[in-house]
């Protein structure tokens, strides 16, 4: 073989390899970093993304750091100082962050890219309290994660539709992370607590507790979506389809969920919440922490915990759906 011809042969296998080797690094998964709130099951679709091979197959690679309950503020200032890509937790503060940038003349900072987990909101009190009526709660101490809890947000849209509020029945809100709220019940710092799902099962197995309301008898309020996929505007707009594989990701885990056996969810549940399996598998029929429709979703959740907010000032009257939602993402 002439010299010419050795080297045309090496050229053509030299591209024939690059050609080859042009899939693979096209298909190189995309490093997301992914703050996630580790509170209860109502946030399960992370986890379930991530043991189900979702993430991955949509090329996703998530770095992923946890928020524990109570903290969730620490999420969204984490995504907008840019220390986080991503946050998947509660979307409330979204909400008062954009307004009060708004209210200052700058762009909301935040989007929300997707809504999930549809009335996650739980009351539950001592066995000794006793509970037939809302206005038997009146003057108890009850436990909540956070002031701006979106559970508490939740509870005061209920007790509007019920004609009293916590200042009528004079409840006394004490904070208590999530995970030592059975804890506090049962050593009597607090008679009751407003949470989601397996905490209410964790404090009804000590004996000491008992569930007075589910998320199904708080009527609208108990359908409002809370937890959200929520990323910066300006990550958002510069990596737009890495979010829609994010969001991708958490809506096959979604899909996947309603036929996931009862045992696969308790197994991913444990090995990422913690807690026994029989309890957690006592919660599962009450939760739904699947994705929505984010335009109905947006619609519910305006009417509910938004509502509420513009009429305690949190949230400003002018602002609207566009100022937190990305319905570009949702189309």
């Amino acid at each position: 073989m002439g010299l010419l011809a050795k080297v045309l042969l090496g050229a053509g296998l030299a591209a024939a390899m690059t050609a080859s080797a042009l899939p693979a690094l096209a298909q190189e998964p995309t490093t997301v970093r992914i703050g996630w709130l580790r509170s209860s099951l109502s946030l399960i679709m992370h986890p379930i993304a991530v043991e189900e091979g979702f993430y991955a197959r949509n090329g996703i690679n998530p770095v992923v750091t946890e928020v524990r309950s109570g903290d969730g503020g620490i999420g969204t200032q984490s995504v907008m100082t840019g220390d986080l890509d991503i946050y998947i937790g509660v979307v409330s503060d979204v909400a008062k962050l954009n307004s009060n940038a708004k209210d200052i003349g700058q762009e909301p900072p935040l989007v929300v890219a997707a809504l999930g987990s549809p009335g996650a909101t739980n009351l539950v009190l001592r066995n000794a309290v006793p509970f037939e009526t809302i206005a038997d709660i009146k003057g108890l101490r009850i436990g909540v994660s956070s002031l701006g809890s979106a559970h508490l947000v939740t509870f005061r849209h209920y007790l509007a539709e019920q004609n009293t509020s916590v200042e009528d029945l004079q409840l006394q809100l004490v904070r208590v992370g999530g995970s030592d709220m059975p804890a506090a019940l049962v050593s009597n710092q607090i008679d009751g607590f407003l949470h989601s799902q397996p905490t209410p099962a964790i404090a009804i197995a000590t004996g000491e507790a008992k569930l007075v309301l589910a998320p199904s008898q708080m009527g609208t309020a108990g359908t409002s979506p809370n937890v959200g996929i929520i990323a910066s505007r300006k990550w958002a707009a510069e990596n737009g389809d890495t979010l829609a594989r994010v969001v991708k990701s958490l809506q096959e885990a979604s899909a996947a969920y309603s036929a996931m056996p009862v045992e696969r969810v308790v197994e991913i549940a444990v090995k990422y919440l913690g807690g026994d399996p029989a309890t957690i598998a006592a919660s599962h029929p009450f939760v739904d922490p699947r994705i929505v429709d984010l335009r109905a979703g947006a619609d519910t959740y305006w009417s509910v915990e938004m509502s509420a907010m513009k009429e305690r000032g949190e949230v400003a009257e002018s602002f609207e759906q566009a100022d937190m939602f990305d319905f570009d993402l949702a189309q």
